[in-house]
């Protein structure tokens, strides 16, 4: 019996162990919903600020923490939109990700973070993200996330998806965003 617990209190210490919990969840879950989701179609999960996401003041969850979120969104949008794996492509990446926190995701307050697919280029898809807490409907952070596709055309690819025929108007915030990053893109290369 003590050999478990310093084994459970051991992997702890070394591994983020809730993570791959919390993955390996995400990806049953992910797995025995039905059907197929439109790359489109606004996805959800639903979350609960812990002790274990909040910062040193333990009232409100940290900033890294929502970064961690997103990789769940992600998980979750891509398996049930089945966009993954991107046929040919070498791999897909974390490019850039810009966070708005409006206000802040208080401790023991159960949340959802709404995922869509707003825009896409050759290279990359977009994504916007919005923590809203459930008690009050307020949205509490807001975020926009690129995945770069690395050995793959994105804008063929996402012809494979009937409601990806015709791409939309780029939003006005993430075009804002992306001429930034360009331009320091281009700052960096000098």
């Amino acid at each position: 019996m003590w050999s478990l617990a310093v084994f459970v209190a051991l992997l702890y210490a070394v591994c983020d162990v809730n993570y791959f919990i919390r993955t390996f969840f995400t990806v049953v879950h992910m797995l025995l919903l039905p059907g197929r989701v439109k790359v489109t179609d606004k996805h959800t999960i639903f979350g609960f600020c812990t002790t274990q996401d909040v910062d040193f003041l333990l009232n409100h969850m940290n900033n890294g923490r929502y970064l961690r979120e997103l990789d769940f969104c992600r998980f979750y949008w891509y398996g049930r939109t089945r966009f993954w794996p991107l046929g040919n492509a070498k791999n897909l990446l974390q490019g850039e990700c810009m966070v708005r926190y409006r206000r802040m995701l208080p401790i023991f307050k159960p949340y959802k973070v709404e995922t869509q697919l707003v825009w896409w280029d050759d290279r990359s898809i977009y994504f916007e993200h919005k923590f809203i807490t459930l008690h009050d409907g307020f949205v509490r952070t807001v975020a926009y996330s690129r995945q770069r596709a690395i050995g793959v055309n994105l804008l063929e690819y996402v012809q494979q998806f009937p409601e990806c025929r015709e791409r939309p108007e780029q939003p006005a915030v993430l075009k804002g965003w992306i001429e930034s990053n360009e331009a320091s893109s281009q700052q960096l290369r000098k």
